[in-house]
């Protein structure tokens, strides 16, 4: 799958900073993404938050080559379009995604069944790393016919289905118990045997415990061939002194660790809903009602930090205010980190009668550029890149 075409832009560098790798590139994505990929840049993480397809005009108007014939004069070319702007951008995304990356997507219900499809497509779905849910506001709108949609969603895949996932969450709470403990801390038992993950003769076997016995996966009552080991022989016996053999059962030592698996419910109290998005932007700023819909900065931050390292390098593609490089600059302030990041912003024109446009900024790129000049610490190199008229 193809989507490369051969790049026609002009590429100027507006202001070089040596000495910092931040970048914000001025063009439309499409082509900035075929200059990564002609120049060989590479992303661990990659966040986006495109438009969303609500019945507002968008400002990417690419000569589609993947448009798709519909039978339809309204929802169908509606969503044809809206895909077929987002289907080349996906492609060359996964061309910039460094083998271990993780790519995240906003979006919201409109187009979620259908993006996952793409993704689907362009990923496979043996990388699906997740739909996580985040809870936009706390109340809603009592106007709808039906429920009242009080979320979004991200969608979250990896580069590889060999990744080993996402980093630990070091503010999760878990639910489970470590009530055991050793001279390597404290742990939890965790049951050897596993009857959900699916029978295979080859995890079907005796392991001898220390007083003679055999134990074999506990089958349900009047069933066989159900329930399997979750280990096989040879990492049995490698690792047989950590089995705990009690009451019949075998069981593996679960230890405790800082923090826990990502959850797929990402709450407003934690990561902040719409308004405190917009107050994020409002603060950078110094200015009101800049920009309709930012993501909060703390939503940012938590995928960025269980998707990549310390020394992570992000790429935003569909920038907007900037969010991105805050969440950036934010992290590496807390932990120390030497992560960078790489904004991509189309000049689109802000409206005649906003407050962006009373403010001085004529386009969401100014606005962009301006949020993250104010950030402190994050030098950056400016880039246009220009379509070059046949």
């Amino acid at each position: 799958m193809q989507a490369h075409g051969e790049l026609k832009v002009r590429r100027d560098v507006v202001k070089r900073v040596s000495s910092s790798p931040h970048t914000v590139t001025e063009a439309d994505n499409l082509d900035a993404l075929k200059d990564f990929v002609a120049r060989g840049f590479h992303a661990d993480v990659i966040y986006i938050d495109p438009p969303y397809n609500t019945g507002k005009d968008f400002v990417y108007r690419d000569n589609f080559r993947q448009r798709r014939e519909v039978r339809s004069d309204h929802f169908g070319q509606w969503h044809a379009e809206w895909l077929s702007m987002m289907l080349p951008r996906i492609i060359l995304a996964r061309e910039v995604l460094a083998d271990t990356g993780f790519i995240f997507v906003s979006i919201g219900e409109s187009e979620a069944a259908h993006l996952r499809l793409i993704m689907n497509e362009v990923f496979g779905e043996d990388c699906f790393a997740g739909q996580l849910i985040w809870k936009k506001g706390g109340t809603g709108k009592n106007d709808s016919k039906y429920a009242v949609i009080e979320h979004e969603y991200v969608l979250c895949y990896a580069k590889s289905a060999s990744n080993p996932g996402f980093n630990l969450d070091p503010h999760a709470q878990t639910s489970t118990r470590y009530n055991h403990s050793d001279e390597k801390g404290n742990y939890s038992l965790v049951r050897l045997d596993s009857k959900t993950l699916g029978y295979l003769p080859s995890l079907d076997f005796s392991i001898t415990g220390p007083d003679g016995r055999e134990y074999w996966p506990h089958q349900p009552e009047g069933k066989s061939q159900v329930a399997r080991w979750r280990w096989g022989k040879d990492k049995v016996s490698e690792h047989y002194e950590e089995l705990v053999f009690r009451r019949g059962f075998v069981y593996t030592k679960n230890y405790e660790k800082k923090g826990a698996r990502p959850r797929s419910i990402l709450d407003g109290e934690r990561f902040g809903v719409t308004r405190t998005g917009r107050k994020d932007a409002e603060e950078a700023l110094g200015i009101q009602g800049t920009f309709d819909f930012p993501k909060p900065v703390r939503l940012i931050k938590h995928l960025i930090a269980i998707a990549g390292g310390a020394d992570a390098v992000v790429l935003d593609f569909f920038a907007g205010s900037g969010t991105t490089a805050q969440a950036v600059a934010e992290l590496n302030r807390e932990d120390g980190g030497s992560r960078s990041v790489h904004l991509v912003q189309i000049a689109q024109p802000t409206e005649a009668s906003s407050p962006a446009r009373r403010a001085g900024f004529d386009s969401v790129a100014d606005i962009c550029l301006a949020r993250v000049q104010a950030l402190d610490g994050l030098d950056f190199s400016h880039i246009r890149l220009t379509p070059i008229e046949e």
